[in-house]
C-alpha cells in the first residue's frame, strides 16, 4: 500500500519542502501545503547525483533563491518551536554562508548558516532581536567538514536547539536562544537578507522547514529515508 505525502509523520507540520524535482528553470516548487512560490536568482546550476536526484549548486558569488515576504508569513517564527532539514555540501569561502533564513540583522527573524571560525567548521542557528539584553542569540555545532555531503537537521526547542548530522545528535553549544522578533524580510536560501553577501558555495538538496521540534527518532528517520539516494 502506497503512502500519501500527508500520511508520512515527518510531514505532519511541514511548512516548506523543496525537493528540486524540476531540474531546469528559475522556479522550484514547494510541495508542502503552503506551496510557497520560490524563485531562483542568478541561475544556480541544476545538477543530478548518480542516483538521479536533482540538486542545486550555488557559485558563492551571485546565486540564491527567495520567497517574497508577502508569501512567507508562516515562516516568521517567534515563540514557536521549529525544525530545519536538508542536505548540504559546502566549500569554505571568506565569509559566513547562509543556508536558509528569514531575518534582518539585529532586528528580527532567524537564520541558519555555515562558517569557519576559531579553527572549527560550524553550523549556527541564530535569532535576531530589536532590543533587550542581546541583539543576537544563537546555538551552534562543530565539525561540519567542507566538501563533504551532510544530511543536517536542527530543532529549536524553547530556549535551546539540538543539531543532528546524518541522523545522529551532535554536541550543541548554546547561548540560550531568545524568541526572535518579527521581521518583514523575504525568505532567502543561499544568501544574507540583503541579498549581496554570505552566498552559499556548492550543493544544496531538499531544504525543509517544519513548524514543530522533531524528536531524535524523527531526525533519524529523515536521514534513513534519504541516505541511499545521496
Amino acid at each position: 500500500m502506497s503512502s500519501h505525502y500527508d500520511d508520512i509523520a515527518l510531514n505532519e507540520d511541514i511548512l516548506l519542502d523543496l525537493p528540486f524535482l524540476e531540474g531546469t528553470g528559475i522556479i522550484t516548487q514547494d510541495v508542502a501545503k503552503p506551496h510557497h512560490p520560490i524563485t531562483l536568482v542568478g541561475a544556480p546550476t541544476w545538477t543530478a547525483l548518480a542516483s538521479g536526484l536533482m540538486t542545486l549548486n550555488f557559485d558563492g558569488t551571485t546565486q540564491y533563491a527567495q520567497c517574497l515576504n508577502a508569501n512567507c508569513a508562516d515562516l516568521g517564527f517567534t515563540t514557536e518551536d521549529y525544525t530545519i532539514l536538508g542536505v548540504v555540501n559546502w566549500t569554505v569561502d571568506d565569509t559566513d554562508q547562509i543556508i536558509i533564513a528569514r531575518y534582518e540583522l539585529s532586528v528580527g527573524g532567524w537564520e541558519l548558516y555555515l562558517t569557519y571560525y576559531g579553527g572549527f567548521h560550524t553550523m549556527t542557528l541564530r535569532h535576531h532581536h530589536a532590543a533587550g539584553a542581546s541583539l543576537r542569540t544563537g546555538a551552534y555545532s562543530r565539525n561540519w567538514t567542507p566538501d563533504t555531503t551532510w544530511v543536517f537537521g536542527v530543532s529549536r526547542i524553547g530556549t535551546s536547539a539540538q543539531f543532528y548530522r546524518n541522523g545522529e545528535p551532535v554536541t550543541t553549544i548554546s547561548d540560550s536562544l531568545i524568541d526572535p522578533e518579527a521581521t518583514d524580510q523575504d525568505l532567502v536560501i543561499g544568501v544574507r537578507y540583503s541579498k549581496n553577501n554570505n552566498f552559499l558555495k556548492n550543493m544544496l538538496y531538499r531544504p525543509r522547514v517544519i513548524g514543530a521540534a522533531l524528536t531524535a527518532a524523527q531526525h533519524k528517520t529523515a536521514y534513513e529515508l534519504i541516505k541511499e539516494w545521496l
